[in-house]
């Protein structure tokens, strides 16, 4: 049977082990209830995350949104960093937003920088995970890859074989400059002559574009005179003949036409038929100019050829 003493000692434990107790479950309850949100994991691949921490700010274009609640190695990857952030309800992320690490300061710490997104793309549920974009230490990392590549390549520009050639080209240059002086140095009257007559034949190409010009005004005015007249002269034959008149005029044309195409046939048949006559004829032609040309011939060479011609005839 306890008595009195000791219910007392009893009550006062269990009011102290309450008290702790609520003390405790606060402590690690409240945090939560005050920083509603759904988590999210980044998951940072052959990237250090020194200087990110448990509680390290997340911000999405300079603007805070969530925090760091967890920061470990993967158990499948061990060049992996998961780290797990709470976004705020403020915001609705997207699958195509981007995550990097990025300098708070000169102290080294880090935070997390959200970036892009669209509202046409789908929405990232809780627990997703966030891709991540080349922050500023991999940049940092090109640059001087970068910047060691351009210093190895000067290196091997500097060396003295390379520079051997590079004085040979600039001798041959300085070389080729003193030949190309010299040869325009005794070229130069001709080149001022060259000058000179192109500068004279483009003010007389000036002279004659300005005289063209009229020309072409004149031209102009001709041929709107010819539309004119054309288009009354047409109009008078309109006026002065009508349709009918008209289909008669063609018609007559036709038909002299058609008879004009008979009588070529004609006359081609006809020509047709004395071709030969003509042929032998010619023939005959030719021949009687030949034993002409012969007799001219002889007689020019002989002349007293004709005298004993005729007293053989006699």
């Amino acid at each position: 049977m306890m008595t009195h003493e000791q219910k007392t000692r009893l009550g006062i434990f269990l009011s102290l082990a309450t008290v702790i107790f609520v003390a405790v479950a606060g402590f690690f309850i409240l945090p939560k209830l005050r920083d509603p949100g759904s988590v999210y994991t980044i998951k940072f691949r052959n990237i250090s995350v020194h200087g990110l921490l448990i509680g390290s700010l997340v911000k999405y274009r300079g603007v805070e949104i969530g925090r760091v609640v967890g920061i470990k190695v993967s158990s499948t990857d061990l060049d992996c960093v998961n780290v797990d952030v709470k976004i705020r309800p403020g915001l609705t992320m997207k699958t195509d937003m981007r995550a990097t690490l990025v300098y708070a300061g000169l102290t080294g710490q880090k935070f997390i920088e959200i970036s892009g997104g669209t509202f046409g793309s789908p929405d990232l549920k809780a627990y997703g995970e966030i891709s991540t974009a080349p922050g500023l230490g991999e940049r940092a990392d090109d640059i001087i890859n970068n910047v060691e590549t351009t210093a190895k390549r000067i290196t091997e520009l500097l060396a003295p074989e390379n520079i051997a050639r590079i004085s040979a080209f600039l001798e041959n240059a300085e070389k080729s400059s003193a030949a190309l002086s010299g040869v325009l140095e005794s070229r130069r009257s001709s080149l001022d002559n060259t000058l000179a007559s192109f500068e004279k034949a483009s003010v007389e190409f000036a002279r004659a574009t300005e005289k063209f010009v009229p020309m072409t005004e004149d031209l102009d005015r001709l041929i709107k005179t010819v539309e004119a007249n054309s288009q009354q002269t047409l109009g008078n034959i309109s006026q002065r003949f009508s349709a009918e008149e008209m289909g008669l005029v063609i018609k007559d044309v036709r038909d002299f036409l058609a008879t004009a195409s008979v009588s070529m046939k004609k006359v081609e048949s006809v020509l047709l038929v004395q071709q030969s006559e003509l042929t032998r004829t010619f023939s005959s032609l030719g021949a009687a100019i030949e034993n002409l040309a012969r007799f001219s011939r002889e007689i020019a060479d002989e002349p007293t050829a004709i005298l004993r011609t005729r007293k053989d005839k006699k």
